[in-house]
C-alpha cells in the first residue's frame, strides 16, 4: 500500500525548514509513515529533495519527494501535479492532505483515479482569513475539501463541530496535534530567576505581539523580566524598535531548529501566547509538555488546551494590563507556577502523545484505503 502526501498550497518541506519545523515533519510523521506503508510520496511545490533536510538514506529509499519540473504559478502546479506525476499518483491507495488549502491535487486525483483523501482541518480559514478574494477562495476550497474527503482530521472539538456541519459527521475524526513527550519533557530550569518570558511563533500581526511588548514594559517596572521572541516574520524590526522605545529587555534570536526548542523552554520562567486567533497551537502544546507555566490569550484554539487557573492562565488579548498582571503572578508565585506547569504536563501526557496520535492517524488512512476498494 502506497501513501501520497500533499502539503499546503504552494509549500514544501523547505517552508517548514524556514520555520525550524522540518525535523518535526521528518521524525514525527515521515518516519512512522515509512514504517507503515510500502512507499510514501511527498508531492512538493518547491524544487527540493529529502536529502536537503536529512542524511537518513534508508528513509530516502522509502520516501520520495517529487519536485515540480520548471517554474509555474502555485495554482497551476496544484491543478497539473497529478498529471505531471501521474505514475506515482495512480499508485497511491490514499492521499494525506496536511492542510485544507492543499486539497486541489487530491480533488483532481479523486476525479481521475477515484483515489480517496484524508485532510486535516486545523484552522477555520474561511472565517479567520482577512476579507477579500483570498477569503472567498479559501471558503470554496474549505467547503469542497470537507465535502469530498473520505475522512477529515479535526484538531479541536470546535473544528470538529464546524467540519461536521459541512461533511457527514461519521467522516470527521478528532485527532489533535501532538508532541514528542520524551523530547519535550520537564527539565531543570536554567533561567536563574531572571524572569525570562518566552514566545515562540511567527512575528506577525495576528499574534498580537505589540500588546506583549506593552505588557512587558508595565511588568518590568514591578519585577525583573526579559522577553524572548523566538521566530521570524514581517514585524520583527517594528517589534525590536517598540521594545527599545519602551525600555524592555528583549531578544529576538530568530528561527531555531525544532530539536533545539526544549533548550529554550528550559531556560524560560513562563511561556506566553497573546494571539487574537489560534488553530491548535503546537508551540503551546510543547511548552505545556515541558512543564512551563503558560499565559495565553482567551481565544478558541488556546481554550482547547488551557483551563484558566488549572493548566494555565487566560487573559483578554485586547488588555495588555491583564497580560502583565498574569505574567507577574507566575513570575512571583512559585507555588502557582509549579502547579500550572505540572497540571499542563499531565494533560499533554494524557491526551497529546504524538506517537500514539500518528498511529491512530495511520490506522485511519489504511481503513480509508481498504474501504475504497470495496
Amino acid at each position: 500500500m502506497e501513501l501520497g502526501l500533499l502539503p499546503a498550497l504552494g509549500s514544501g518541506i523547505g517552508d517548514l525548514e524556514e520555520t525550524g519545523q522540518a525535523s518535526r515533519l521528518i521524525e514525527g510523521y515521515l518516519e512512522p509513515y515509512a514504517r507503515a506503508f510500502e512507499r510514501v510520496w511527498y508531492f512538493s511545490y518547491r524544487p527540493e529533495s529529502l536529502a536537503d533536510f536529512t542524511g537518513d538514506h534508508e528513509l530516502a529509499r522509502s520516501v520520495g519527494v517529487l519536485a515540480p519540473r520548471g517554474r509555474r504559478p502555485r495554482l497551476l502546479r496544484a491543478l497539473t501535479m497529478p498529471v505531471e506525476h501521474r505514475r506515482q499518483f495512480a499508485r497511491c491507495a490514499v492521499l494525506r492532505v496536511f492542510q485544507i488549502t492543499g486539497v486541489i491535487p487530491a480533488i483532481v486525483a479523486r476525479a481521475r483515479w477515484g483515489t480517496p483523501f484524508v485532510t486535516t482541518y486545523g484552522f477555520w480559514y474561511a472565517r479567520l482569513s482577512r476579507p477579500g478574494p483570498s477569503r472567498v477562495a479559501k471558503r470554496v476550497l474549505e467547503t469542497l475539501g470537507l465535502r469530498l474527503a473520505a475522512a477529515v482530521v479535526a484538531t479541536t472539538e470546535e473544528l470538529r463541530d464546524r467540519a461536521a456541519s459541512v461533511a457527514p459527521a461519521q467522516r470527521v475524526h478528532l485527532i489533535p496535534n501532538g508532541v514528542d513527550l520524551a523530547r519535550f519533557a520537564p527539565g531543570e530550569r536554567r533561567s536563574g530567576g531572571k524572569g525570562r518570558i518566552l514566545y515562540i511563533g511567527r512575528l506577525s500581526e495576528e499574534k498580537n505581539l505589540s500588546a506583549l511588548v506593552q505588557a512587558a514594559a508595565a511588568l518590568s517596572a514591578r519585577v525583573p523580566c526579559h522577553l524572548v521572541m523566538l521566530g521570524s516574520g514581517p514585524l520583527r524590526q517594528r517589534l525590536e524598535a517598540e521594545a527599545r522605545s519602551a525600555g524592555v529587555s528583549a531578544e529576538f534570536p530568530g528561527v531555531v531548529d525544532h530539536r533545539r526548542v526544549p533548550d529554550w523552554l528550559h531556560e524560560a520562567d513562563a511561556f506566553v501566547l497573546p494571539s487574537f486567533t489560534e488553530g491548535h497551537p503546537k508551540a503551546l502544546i510543547e511548552a505545556m509538555a515541558a512543564g512551563l507555566p503558560c499565559v495565553v490569550s482567551d481565544c478558541a484554539g488556546n481554550r482547547a488546551l488551557v483551563t484558566d487557573e488549572s493548566t494555565g492562565l487566560l487573559f483578554d488579548p485586547r488588555d495588555p494590563v491583564a497580560l502583565a498582571d498574569r505574567l507577574e503572578r507566575v513570575l512571583t508565585d512559585e507555588t502557582l507556577a509549579v502547579s500550572l506547569g505540572r497540571c499542563g504536563r499531565e494533560l499533554i501526557a494524557r491526551d497529546y502523545d504524538l506517537a500514539r496520535l500518528v498511529a491512530t492517524e495511520i490506522e485511519l488512512l489504511k481503513r480509508v484505503a481498504r474501504d475504497s476498494r470495496r
